[in-house]
């Protein structure tokens, strides 16, 4: 029998070709990531205010205050929900001892409530219909976890446990507007993504908070419905808050029929993801769809934030899978960075993670996430240094790496990660950045050695795009 295979796909080629192109489309729908990078919206430049400068005088003070000049008065119109989980304990730390520490108001939720500092956590899963955990096994990871707590035992992740955070969605909107009807916009995040405040401030300072605004990250759904992802944070406003909770005859709130996880519990049981549901169901109910506005809400990693000529002045806003340590690390460095009273956008990114370039222009075991071999026949796959001479003799290329004999160049700027020594007995690593092309874009070296941004004096702000 398998003897015959070669000989009949020989007789019939477009059935390999039929299975090639099938393996490659299956190959290619695995590996796209949720968050799905789109080609930047239209844009506009916009004088905006500052709301949260760095510390004007922190040099000597071993524990600044890092909330000082923190706008509290915008609190009475934002209203921030921090959506977490039951074995989230180090993230959560670190995130309320640093992103959202200058939040008064702030609404935690979780699928267990607790007390962490000051802070009452609200478990959201119980505001749910009891209904939801019927013949529903994702719930049996909720029941574990409270009994768990209840005989005083740390709860341990598991899957299960991540699939119930899909439920959370749902419920935290409800809650966010039954806590707090009159804010002006509600803005979500979660406990490993980092914000930059100050350019949400100002993004939303743009927005009339009357109208229907859904902002975010566009992921592509179904039925051709895009959502904002999770990972990057999103944004609702009091319009669309409004409308999805349309108040009763003689204008009293709205009862618990029209709560979103009422209306939309089989949706949310359904499908994978919560961030989706919630999408699907702003769009069911109102009509109103997601403005994207990546990159500004980006959803990257650290490591893998791309800088380049077109996102140069664009504003950042947030950023996803910040671990404890580098959220600790990032929120003092942004706190005490040399005062600016211009928008931080992508490209003073790179005075925190290329700071490492004041030693020179080059890391070894370092791979930058360069991706664009250079052709076969050149001689920039001698060794390092010839790969670093083509990148600076190429207009286009900001950055190179080199392993295995192999040298990739790139048009943008990337922090990348280290390489193991061993490396897999693939030899040295080599990643290295073109000093004198960052020079021109404005990345410069003050008289200490530390890198500062002295370009952008008009910010690249982005037009929502409607998807």
């Amino acid at each position: 029998m398998l003897k015959t295979i070669p000989l009949r796909f020989s007789r019939r080629p477009w059935r390999l070709l039929f299975i090639a192109l099938l393996f490659f489309f299956t190959a290619y729908t695995l590996s796209r990531t949720r968050h799905e990078p789109q080609a930047p919206p239209p844009t506009f430049h916009k004088k905006t205010k500052l709301f949260f400068p760095p510390l004007k005088s922190s040099s000597g003070n071993i524990d600044p205050d890092y909330c000082e000049n923190f706008p509290r008065d915008l609190l009475d119109k934002y209203q921030v929900v921090l959506k977490t989980g039951v074995a989230d304990s180090a993230k959560n730390k670190a995130h309320l001892s640093t992103v959202t520490s200058c939040i008064t108001n702030l609404i935690v939720v979780s699928d267990h409530a607790e007390k962490i500092g000051e802070r009452q956590v609200i478990d959201i899963l119980g505001e749910l219909p009891a209904s939801y955990g019927v013949n529903n096994t994702d719930f049996e990871a909720y029941a574990a976890h409270k009994k768990a707590h209840a005989e005083g035992e740390a709860p341990t992740y598991s899957r299960e446990g991540w699939r119930l955070d899909r439920f959370k969605f749902l419920p935290m909107v409800d809650k966010a507007y039954e806590l707090n009807p009159k804010a002006q916009w509600y803005i979500f995040l979660e406990s490993d993504v980092y914000f930059f405040w100050d350019t949400l401030f100002r993004q939303l300072s743009l927005m009339d908070p009357n109208e229907k605004h859904y902002l975010g990250s566009p992921v592509a759904g179904s039925d051709n419905r895009y959502f904002g992802y999770g990972g990057a944070g999103f944004v609702l406003s009091q319009g669309l808050m409004k409308a999805l909770y349309p108040p009763k005859e003689g204008n009293t709130p709205s009862g618990n029929e029209h709560r979103l996880s009422v209306q939309y519990e089989q949706w949310a049981k359904n499908d994978c993801c919560g961030d989706a549901v919630l999408g699907y169901a702003i769009l069911n109910s109102t009509g109103t769809r997601l403005e994207a506005l990546y990159p500004t809400f980006s959803g990257d990693e650290l490591k893998s934030i791309k800088v380049d000529r077109e996102r140069w002045c664009i504003p950042l806003l947030s950023l996803h899978r910040v671990v404890p340590e580098q959220m600790e690390q990032l929120w003092k460095w942004e706190r005490t960075r040399p005062y600016t009273e211009k928008p931080f956008v992508y490209s003073s990114m790179l005075a925190y993670t290329h700071a490492h370039l004041r030693d020179g222009p080059s890391r070894e075991f370092w791979d930058n996430l360069s991706e664009m071999p250079v052709p076969n026949d050149r001689p920039a796959h001698r060794d390092a240094g010839a790969c670093g001479s083509e990148c600076n003799n190429d207009p286009n290329c900001l950055q190179y790496s080199y392993s295995q004999t192999v040298c990739r160049h790139s048009n943008y700027i990337k922090l990348g990660n280290s390489v193991n020594k061993e490396n897999g007995g693939q030899g040295e690593f080599i990643s290295g950045w073109d000093l004198n092309k960052m020079a021109e874009l404005g990345l410069k070296f003050d008289e200490n050695k530390n890198l500062i941004d002295t370009s952008c004096e008009e910010t690249t702000w982005l037009t929502p795009v409607v998807r």
